[in-house]
């Protein structure tokens, strides 16, 4: 009952936001909305609002929602408005007012994630220290005065108070820096003309690498991995971090190899022999969820708040990697990049909403600008029935100076509409798979 009521609240939010910012334009705009929908199918309760008489709808289905504007294209009878208002109708508007009221809804989602985030960079959070747990003793870093256990405090000037700043300025910057200010057992050091290379390796590297479920049916679970097992070697290979254990994994692929595990402080080798994959290569995985000791994490966490600059910035800079993970994702699934069955549909989103709201109010908030953000980007993608298939439409017609035929149009909506069908059925599918049928 929690999940549901707590997807309710999140989806009612999220939603309502989206479509408010379709309705508040649309008035701006002086356009005639005749109903705010909530929900769709059968209205559960119906209050009128404003000088228009606008019906504020909540409907059976929770699974969005709509706001119906005046136009002459779709009049129906029961609707109640004069001839007069004929002049407000949304067919009749601009071009630029079309464009804004279709707009607004995304919009208004990606301002309230904006927003989210801004607030939650302001009140602080706990964040992993930027800390240096490696240093190649040949390296060029290493001759420059970097050493293991360091903590970076700026670049060139520029306040570095988590891993995540560190990792966020090296991808946005040039690798090499002209100062690099450090701190070292409580004093501060600068180092000059520094260069950044893959010989330097930041926490959480070294860490020790715990398993924190096996499925069930895996080859892990065949082999005799168990909860709580600490991955140390594969092959006397070192595993000193998760990507380098997740890449030790696929190179020995239908190979066999023995894996040094330590469980309860007792040092394990199992041997994996090639049969035991039985032909199996679609993704290359054993069946575990990996983590780091919480204990070895909790130790280097940092308590980081922000000025509302810095937030406004971070939370910016965070949209414009949100967003172009929405499109490379697309993009991999409609090239086969990325798998199908790590879609999820409304109870993905149901499950993940009630975790983040039992973990407390600032996850739960973060979870709904996560939610609102992917709202916002998802409906300005440029498929049919779709916000951002109209916006297409809307800057094909001020290109052609007039709008596409109704042929023209009901095809591309059809190819939208199937579209988008076959990645809710897939969704739908996959939610039955995990959460249902407990796969």
């Amino acid at each position: 009952m929690t999940i549901f009521l707590v997807f309710i609240l999140t989806i009612s939010i999220v939603v309502g936001i989206h479509e408010f910012g379709h309705y508040q334009m649309a008035r701006w705009c002086n356009v005639k909305v005749l109903k705010f929908s909530i929900g769709f199918g059968r209205p559960l309760f119906t209050f009128f609002f404003g000088k228009d008489q606008t019906a504020f709808v909540v409907s059976s289905i929770p699974l969005g929602g709509y706001v119906k504007l005046l136009d002459e294209s779709h009049v129906d009878e029961k609707e109640n408005f004069k001839k007069s208002d004929l002049k407000r109708a949304f067919n009749r508007q601009p071009l630029f007012k079309r464009f804004l009221i279709v707009a607004a809804g995304p919009l208004i989602n990606i301002i309230l994630g904006i927003c989210i985030f801004c607030f939650i960079f302001m009140h602080g959070s706990s964040q992993i220290k930027p800390l240096i747990t490696d240093v190649a003793i040949t390296s060029q870093a290493h001759k420059k005065g970097l050493r293991a256990g360091d903590e970076i405090v700026s670049i060139d000037n520029e306040k570095i108070k988590s891993l995540g700043d560190l990792e966020i300025y090296l991808r946005s910057h040039k690798q090499e820096f002209k100062k690099l200010n450090i701190q070292r057992e409580g004093q501060l050091l600068r180092l000059k003309n520094f260069s950044w290379d893959e010989d330097i390796k930041t926490f959480p590297y070294g860490v020790p690498i715990l398993i924190q479920s096996v499925e069930s049916g895996s080859i892990a679970e065949k082999i005799g991995l168990k909860s709580r097992d600490q991955i140390l070697m594969i092959d006397q290979i070192p595993v000193n971090n998760i990507q380098d254990l997740v890449g030790n994994i696929q190179s020995h692929w239908l190979k066999s190899y023995d894996l040094s595990i330590k469980r309860e402080n007792n040092i394990k080798s199992i041997h994996i022999d090639k049969d035991i994959f039985e032909g199996k290569v679609e993704k290359k995985r054993i069946g575990v969820a990996l983590g780091y000791d919480e204990v070895v994490i909790k130790a280097n966490l940092v308590q980081v708040k922000r000025t509302f600059i810095e937030s406004m910035k971070k939370s910016l800079i965070q949209i414009q990697s949100f967003f172009y993970l929405t499109l490379t994702t697309f993009k991999n699934l409609f090239t086969h990049k990325a798998d199908l069955k790590d879609l999820g549909g409304p109870l993905a989103i149901a499950h993940m909403a009630s975790s983040s709201f039992l973990e407390g109010i600032f996850p739960y908030i973060q979870f709904i600008g996560l939610i609102s953000l992917n709202i916002g980007i998802l409906n300005l993608l440029p498929i049919p029935l779709l916000d951002g298939g109209h916006l297409v439409y809307y800057l094909i017609e001020f290109v052609r100076n007039k709008p596409l035929s109704n042929k023209n149009m009901m095809i591309s909506q059809r190819v939208g509409m199937l579209i988008l069908g076959l990645l809710t059925g897939i969704a739908l599918y996959n939610d039955a798979y995990r959460y249902l049928l407990g796969s």
